[in-house]
């Protein structure tokens, strides 16, 4: 028979004309005899008694029976078991009541009695075999979860051998399980989800495909969108593509310069088949031609000039450049440029078309595209992160003793800064009766240090006429690239006009902000030993 080790609070057993009532803890694989000949109700040490010591003259010496199941049938709380009598030359059926706390009976919803089934195996009826790792399953809940799991236990060409996964991960495929048993799922990474987006379009677990194609949207960011368009084509969603590509066009100079050994063929070609994007022509030239320096070293190919040119003709990579977009001053500078991929006719070329007012494509060479339409840029989508105030406290005083203030701040994605929100001046009490603008010159200095280096990455000078008691952004010259999980020291030093102490209004404000898949996380460091208010009001970013 089959034995299945199943524990019990409480068990009723009828057979014959005798009945009995037990307390069973443990089902293991011996056997367990009945007498029939009792007719009224037993205690279990009477049953234990009559069956261990009549049948087989062994004294109990705790609560637990261990039987051998044979066969076992539930229907709503009642199950029939076989059970083998070694005294008797035949065995027999005995009706089981169960009332075990740990039942799937007292689950309090189908959600919960389905999940059971998951962890504890119960009734399954077929095993999956991934990578040497065995999975049991449930035909029935497979199969209405997915059309390709019901062909493949209920169409012509079913079967109950072991089913053999060779493409998916085990990890993976217990995410897959996961989902059809409880229709949730826990995706850790970017990995995770491409992997279990490729296993969920195998079985058609449509809505599982889109939580996949969401976490990786809600996800994307500089750090990793290379990363993403590196993965191959039947990996991929059309969606997914287009908001990736859109994200490496508008921060390509960036991502160029810091992402450039880790982008394959197929992502740059793909980005520069784009019209628009955030990096004049001339730097995408540069960009791409040291580019192939990277990727000669990549792929255990010779780094010479003929070598990284067949890198780009190759792969369709030389006519996606247009070089007739250019100005001359342009041209000049990239054949002047020490990764220069021209060739002197090449450039001749190039060079009499753009003298010319009409481009004929019968002057421009076979090796050179006929693009000659400039690329557009794109506006970048800014958020305002605005730090909700918890209470006021006393004003910042600055004077010649104290004229600097910190905060430092940390971001969980990796993002870019374009300018700070910080309050103005009080009015000066001589002002408050005056017809005059209520209006100065504010003067200061920004500077923005990572902490992990200890060097100071940007360095601004602000200067600008404001209203007293208002708020004022302070605009970086360029973005300011902010890295994901690094603490950056914001320091702003009034270096003019110190002899006159100016006050500040300052409130404690919310030291986390979550808006727009990101989140921020702040420090203020104390301007004083009496005030330790946050002078950092918010900042504009984009991811």
């Amino acid at each position: 028979g089959v034995v299945i080790p199943v524990s019990l609070s409480e068990v009723f057993l009828g057979f014959g004309d005798g009945k009995a009532f037990a307390s069973l803890d443990t089902i293991g694989t011996s056997s367990l005899s009945v007498s029939l000949s009792n007719s009224k109700p037993l205690s279990f040490k009477d049953i234990a008694r009559v069956i261990l010591g009549g049948e087989l003259g062994i004294t109990p010496i705790s609560s637990s029976i261990p039987i051998e199941i044979s066969k076992f049938w539930l229907n709503t709380i009642v199950g029939t078991v076989a059970l083998k009598m070694p005294s008797l030359a035949s065995d027999f059926d005995v009706m089981v009541y169960l009332n075990a706390d740990q039942s799937t009976y007292n689950q309090t919803s189908l959600y919960d009695r389905v999940k059971k089934l998951l962890v504890s195996y119960e009734w399954s009826d077929c095993t999956f075999s991934v990578a040497g790792q065995k999975f049991k399953a449930h035909k029935l809940i497979l199969g209405i979860s997915s059309p390709v799991f019901e062909a493949m236990f209920y169409g012509p060409l079913s079967s109950d051998d072991d089913i053999q996964i060779t493409d998916i991960h085990p990890d993976i495929f217990q995410l897959i399980l996961n989902y059809i048993y409880t229709d949730k799922v826990e995706i850790s990474s970017i990995e995770h989800a491409f992997e279990l987006l490729y296993a969920s379009r195998k079985y058609l677990l449509e809505h599982l495909t889109e939580l996949c194609i969401a976490h990786i949207k809600d996800n994307i960011s500089v750090d990793n969108v290379v990363e993403i368009l590196n993965y191959p084509d039947y990996l991929q969603d059309k969606q997914l593509i287009s908001y990736s590509l859109k994200l490496f066009c508008q921060h390509a100079g960036y991502i160029l310069q810091e992402k450039k050994d880790s982008i394959t063929y197929s992502c740059l070609k793909a980005f520069l088949e784009c019209d628009r994007m955030n990096i004049s022509e001339k730097d995408l030239i540069k960009h791409v031609f040291e580019w192939t320096i990277h990727c000669c070293e990549q792929n255990n190919i010779l780094d010479m000039f003929e070598n990284r040119r067949e890198v780009l003709k190759k792969h369709g990579l030389f006519k996606l450049l247009r070089f007739l977009s250019l100005k001359p001053t342009e041209l000049e500078e990239i054949v002047a440029n020490v990764n220069n991929l021209l060739l002197p006719h090449e450039y001749e070329s190039i060079k009499e078309v753009l003298k010319s007012a009409n481009i004929n494509e019968n002057d421009v060479i076979d090796s050179i595209g006929l693009i000659s339409i400039p690329r557009n840029s794109l506006n970048l989508e800014w958020h305002f992160c605005f730090r909700s105030p918890i209470r006021s406290v006393a004003p910042i005083i600055i004077d010649s003793n104290n004229f600097a203030i910190h905060c430092r701040i940390k971001a969980n994605k990796s993002v870019f800064i374009n300018s700070l929100c910080i309050p103005t001046r009080m009015t000066p009490p001589v002002l408050f009766r005056s017809n005059n603008a209520k209006i100065y010159s504010e003067q200061l200095g920004v500077s923005i240090m990572c902490e992990s280096n200890n060097k100071d990455n940007i360095r601004d000078n602000f200067k600008k006429t404001v209203e007293y008691d208002s708020l004022v952004d302070i605009q970086f010259t360029e973005p300011y690239f902010i890295k994901k999980d690094e603490w950056y020291k914001i320091s702003f030093v009034w270096l003019l006009n110190r002899h006159n102490p100016n006050s500040y209004v300052v409130e404690f404000r919310d030291r986390h902000y979550a808006g727009q898949k990101v989140t921020f996380e702040f420090d203020d460091v104390p301007f004083s030993a009496a005030n330790g208010g946050s002078f950092l009001g918010g900042l504009k970013y984009c991811l």
